[in-house]
C-alpha cells in the first residue's frame, strides 16, 4: 500500500487534467485511510482462505486412497464457467453490473501477478503437492496460489464500497507490489520444503498410445518389441541389442552436427538411439591417448587458489575492482592443495572420457558435451571471482556423472543441479576480493561441498539438492546476525518514512485553516515542517489512543495567535502569562523528535522577536508609545507570509533524526556526511528535507586514491540509478576501501537509499549523492544476472553460429560445383527425394 501510494502521489503531481488529478489525489488518500484497519485484516482473512483449501486438499488425499470401484472415488469432472458448450440454458443467470465490473477487476489484477510469479509458482505446486499427500501435482488445491491472495484483497478493498474509478486505480497499482511480495514469499517457502527433502509431486499427464510408447521407451521400460527397435534397454550395464539401422554413428561427431543442435533446441528426437560401434572404437582411442600422455601435474602449479598470479605483478595490491581478468577454462589446472587430483586438467578429461565410453545412448553423449560447454562458459564469466569459476571447473566430474543419468538437466532452472551452481554464483556476488577473509570463509565450505559431490557416484540429483540445501543453511545461520541488524535499521527507515507521510497530511491539513492571516512566513514554515513531524512522532508512538497526543495540536492555535501583533498589543497580558508553556511545549515536542535546538535557532529567535514589542510594553509611558512601537516597520521575519508559504508541500524524502541518520550509515559512506547532503540538495531541489550537523569528513573530491575521470553524466547516473532494485549488488568506495554492497531499502520516492555491506553495515545516501558518486564510477552497479542462463544463451548462441557457417560453406561449395551437392544439409527436401 505504501507502494501505491507513493505512485499515485507522483501521478497527481505529473497529470496536467484537474480530473485526473482528483481523482488520484481522492484515491491515495482513501487508500491510507484504510491502511492501518486493512493491514490488521489481511492476515486473519488469508488464513481463514487458507484453511478452506486445505480443507479442500485434505478430502482429494482422501479420495486417492479409496478403492476405484468405490463410487466415492469416481472424479468428479471440473467445470469450466462460461465458454461455448459450458451448459444448457439453465446454466445461465443475471447478473449484476457490480459482479460483472469485480470479476473484470479481479481478472486483471490476476493477470498482472501471475506472470511475474509463474516459475516459482509452478515448482511451488509440485512441492505443495507432495507436501499434502498427493500423488501428482494438483495447481488448484494449493493453498498459496496468486489467486486467494488477490480473492482476499479485492473483496478487502471492495468492501468499503469505493468508486469503480477508484478501485480500478487501487487494483493497478497495488498488484506489481503485491506480485512481488508473493514472489518473495514463494522463494522461502520452497527453500524451507528443501531444507525438509520433500519430494516434489509429479505432473500427471494423459498420453495418446504413441506418446505412452515413446515414454517407455525414454524410461528403458514397456514392450520388448519396441525396445528393441528404438534404443531403449532395461539396465545401465549392457545396452540392448538394436538394428545396425537404428545406430547413430557418432564416430566423427562435431559441435555443428545437426544432432547436437536438434538436442540443444528441441530435446533431442534421435536421443535415445544406440551407438555405433565405430564410436567407441574412436572413444577408446581417445582414451587410451589421454592415459599415455605425461601427467599435467609435472608442471609447476600455484600451492594456493589465492597465490597472486605471476602475470600480473602487484594484482593483489590492486583495488579489487580494477584487477584484470584471468582466464580460466575447463582446461586450467587448478591448485591440487584445493581440488586433489581433479585439480589436474589431464584427470578431468579421462572422466568426461571413459564416461563417454560408458554412455548406450546418443543423448547421454550430447549431454556430456553440453555439460563440457556450460561448465566451460561459466568459467569464463567475468563477473565471477578467479577461484569460483576454478571451483565450477573442479565440479565437472560430478556434472557429467549427471548428465549421465540425466542429460537434459541443465534445461530445468529448478532442477538440483543447475541450482547448485546458479546459488553458488549468485552467494559469491556478495565479495569482490578473493583475498578477503570474509571470501575465504565462503570458499572453504564450497570446495569441502564440491570434493564430497566429486567423490560420490551419481546415480540420481538428489545429492546436488543435499549439498546445496546444507549450503543455503551455513548460509542463512551466516545472514542471521547481519538480518537482524538490517531489520533494525530497516524499521526505523521505515517509521521515518511513515513519519513524513503523517506529518506531510497534519501540515496539509494545517495549511486549510482559517487562522492563517497575516501570520509571518517564518511560523508557518516550523509548523508545516519541524511541528508537523514532532505531532506525527507523537501519534505514530502514541499508545493510548489519545486525540491530541502529547497536547501538540493544542499549540498550534496559540503559537498563531501569539504572532499576530495587532492582536497581542490588545491583549498583552494573555500573551505574557502563555509565553512559558509555549516555548515549553514546542521544545519538549522538538526533544522528543530529536532535533537539537540549534536547527531551530533561527525559528525560536524570530520568535523573540515576534513577542518583543507586547513585553517591552510594560516598560512604556503612554498607550501612545505603545501605538508608535506597533506601527514600527517589520522586520523581515515580521512579514506575512506570501501564498507560496502558504501551501503546504509534501517533502521530498523523509526528515532523519541523528540518531537515525548514525543507525542508516549517512556518515560512513563519502561524500554523504549529512551537512554536505542538506547544502547539496537544497541547491539541487529545494522540496527535500534538511539534514542536520556538519560534515565530519572531507570531500569525495578530495580523496587522492579516486582522481581520474568522472565515468557518467548526471543524465546518464540518473538513469542508472533508477534501474537499481532491491536486492541489486554494488561497487561501493567507503573509508578508502571499495566494499560490495547490496540495496536493500529505497524511499517510496526514490530520494534516499540504503546499502549493506559485508557484516551488516550500512550506507545510506540521498538520491543526488548516489548520482555524484556514479558518475565519478565511485559506485558502479555490479551484473548479477542468471549466469547459468547466461551461459545455456552464449552455448547456443555458439551452435546457431556454427551452423549458421557450415550452412553458408555447404551452399557456397554448391554454387561452386554447379549445384551438384544434394547432401541432406545442402539440398531442398523434395529436390534431395528425388535424386
Amino acid at each position: 500500500m505504501d507502494a501505491a501510494v507513493a505512485v499515485l502521489q507522483d501521478a497527481e503531481l505529473k497529470s496536467m487534467k484537474v480530473v485526473e488529478r482528483d481523482e488520484f489525489a481522492q484515491a491515495w488518500r482513501l487508500l491510507l485511510d484504510g491502511k492501518a484497519a486493512w493491514a490488521a485484516r489481511y492476515t486473519p482473512e488469508l488464513l481463514t482462505a487458507f484453511g478452506q483449501c486445505v480443507e479442500v486438499a485434505a478430502q482429494e488425499v482422501k479420495l486417492q486412497h479409496l478403492p476405484k470401484s468405490d463410487p466415492a472415488a469416481s472424479p468428479v469432472p471440473s467445470r469450466r464457467p462460461g465458454g461455448p458448450g459450458a451448459g444448457g440454458l439453465d446454466t445461465f443467470s443475471l447478473v449484476e453490473d457490480a459482479d460483472v465490473t469485480q470479476a473484470i477487476e479481479s481478472s486483471r489484477l490476476l493477470q498482472q501477478i501471475l506472470p511475474r510469479v509463474e516459475q516459482s509458482l509452478a515448482e511451488l505446486d509440485s512441492l505443495m503437492s507432495s507436501a499434502q499427500g498427493l500423488t501428482n501435482v494438483r495447481p488448484e488445491l494449493n493453498p498459496l496460489r496468486p489467486e486467494i491472495f488477490a480473492r482476499v484483497l479485492q473483496d478487502m478493498l471492495a468492501s468499503s464500497q469505493p468508486d469503480a474509478a477508484i478501485l480500478a486505480l487501487w487494483i493497478k497499482h497495488l498488484a506489481g507490489p503485491l506480485a512481488h511480495e508473493i514472489q518473495k514469499l514463494y522463494g522461502r517457502i520452497i527453500h524451507l520444503l528443501e531444507l525438509a527433502h520433500v519430494q516434489a509431486a509429479n505432473y500427471r499427464v494423459l498420453q495418446t498410445p504413441a506418446g505412452r510408447a515413446s515414454l517407455q521407451r525414454r524410461n528403458g521400460g514397456g514392450d520388448p518389441a519396441a525396445s528393441s527397435g528404438n534404443g531403449g534397454h532395461d539396465g545401465a550395464d549392457t545396452p540392448p541389442y538394436k538394428q545396425p539401422s537404428q545406430y547413430a554413428d557418432l564416430s566423427n561427431y562435431e559441435i555443428r552436427d545437426e544432432l547436437f543442435q536438434d538436442f540443444l533446441f528441441h530435446g533431442g528426437s534421435s536421443a535415445d538411439q544406440g551407438l555405433a560401434p565405430s564410436y567407441y572404437a574412436s572413444i577408446q582411442e581417445e582414451l587410451n591417448a589421454l592415459t599415455a600422455s605425461p601427467d599435467s601435474a609435472a608442471a609447476p602449479l600455484p600451492d594456493s587458489t589465492y597465490e597472486e598470479d605471476a602475470g600480473h605483478a602487484g594484482y593483489r595490491a590492486m583495488p579489487a575492482v580494477d584487477r584484470p581478468v584471468r582466464m580460466v577454462d575447463v582446461s586450467s589446472p587448478l591448485s591440487p592443495k584445493v581440488w586433489g587430483a581433479y585439480g589436474r586438467s589431464r584427470e578431468r578429461a579421462i572422466v568426461r572420457t571413459q564416461l563417454k565410453k560408458e554412455a548406450t545412448q546418443v543423448g547421454q553423449v550430447l549431454g556430456l558435451e553440453v555439460v563440457r560447454k556450460l561448465v566451460n562458459q561459466v568459467a569464463q564469466d567475468p563477473r565471477l571471482l578467479v577461484p569460483v569459476r576454478e571451483a565450477i571447473v573442479a565440479l565437472e566430474p560430478s556434472l557429467l556423472r549427471l548428465a549421465m543419468v540425466d542429460p537434459r538437466f541443465f534445461s530445468e532452472e529448478r532442477h538440483p543441479g543447475r541450482r547448485l551452481m546458479e546459488r553458488v554464483a549468485q552467494r559469491s556476488f556478495k565479495y569482490n576480493d578473493e583475498y578477503s577473509a570474509d571470501f575465504a570463509v565462503f570458499f572453504e565450505a564450497l570446495t569441502r561441498a564440491f570434493n564430497e559431490l566429486n567423490a560420490l557416484a551419481i546415480a540420481d540429483s538428489k545429492p546436488f539438492g543435499m549439498v546445496l540445501a546444507g549450503l543455503e543453511q551455513a548460509w542463512d545461520e551466516q545472514d542471521k546476525t547481519e538480518f537482524q541488524g538490517r531489520q533494525k535499521v530497516l524499521k526505523a527507515l521505515h517509521f521515518a518514512e511513515e513519519r513524513q507521510e503523517c506529518a506531510d497530511r497534519i501540515a496539509f491539513d494545517m495549511s486549510s485553516r482559517s487562522d492563517l492571516d497575516n501570520v509571518p512566513g517564518v511560523v508557518l514554515d516550523f509548523l508545516f515542517g519541524p511541528w508537523s513531524l514532532a505531532m506525527a512522532h507523537a501519534r505514530l508512538t502514541d499508545q493510548r489512543n489519545q486525540v491530541d497526543p502529547e497536547g501538540f495540536g493544542s499549540v498550534v492555535p496559540d503559537l498563531l495567535w501569539s504572532v499576530k501583533r495587532d492582536v497581542t498589543l490588545k491583549r498583552p497580558a494573555r500573551l505574557i502569562e502563555m509565553i512559558p508553556g509555549l516555548l515549553d511545549k514546542l521544545h519538549t515536542g522538538l526533544d522528543m523528535l530529536g532535533q537539537s535546538p540549534r536547527e531551530n535557532e533561527k525559528f525560536f529567535e524570530s520568535l523573540m522577536k515576534l513577542h518583543r514589542p507586547v513585553l517591552k510594553l510594560r516598560r512604556l509611558k503612554s498607550q501612545r508609545d505603545a501605538e508608535e512601537s506597533g506601527i514600527a516597520a517589520l522586520a523581515p521575519e515580521e512579514l506575512p507570509a506570501t501564498p507560496e508559504q502558504r501551501r503546504a508541500k509534501a517533502a521530498g524524502q523523509p526528515w532523519l533524526g541523528r540518531d537515525e541518520l548514525d543507525a542508516a550509515g549517512f556518515e560512513d559512506t563519502l561524500p554523504t556526511a549529512p551537512g554536505e547532503l542538506a547544502a547539496m540538495d537544497m541547491m539541487d531541489d529545494a522540496s527535500e528535507a534538511m539534514q542536520p550537523a556538519a560534515m565530519t569528513e572531507p570531500p569525495v573530491a578530495l580523496v587522492p586514491e579516486l582522481a581520474g575521470p568522472a565515468g557518467f553524466t548526471r543524465q546518464e547516473a540518473e538513469t542508472i540509478l533508477m534501474r537499481l532494485r532491491t536486492g541489486h549488488w554494488v561497487d561501493l568506495y567507503s573509508k578508502h576501501r571499495w566494499l560490495r554492497a547490496q540495496l536493500v531499502w529505497a524511499s517510496t520516492k526514490a530520494t534516499l537509499f540504503m546499502f549493506l555491506s559485508h557484516g551488516g553495515q550500512p550506507h545510506s545516501m540521498t538520491k543526488r549523492s548516489c548520482e555524484k558518486l556514479i558518475m565519478q564510477r565511485w559506485l558502479r552497479p555490479v551484473n548479477a544476472q542468471a549466469v547459468v542462463a547466461q551461459a545455456l544463451d552464449n552455448v547456443t548462441a555458439e551452435a546457431q553460429a556454427t551452423a549458421q557457417k557450415h550452412q553458408e560453406n555447404q551452399e557456397k561449395q554448391a554454387r561452386a560445383g554447379g549445384h551438384q551437392d544434394f547432401s541432406p544439409s545442402a539440398a531442398p527436401q523434395d529436390e534431395f527425394e528425388t535424386v
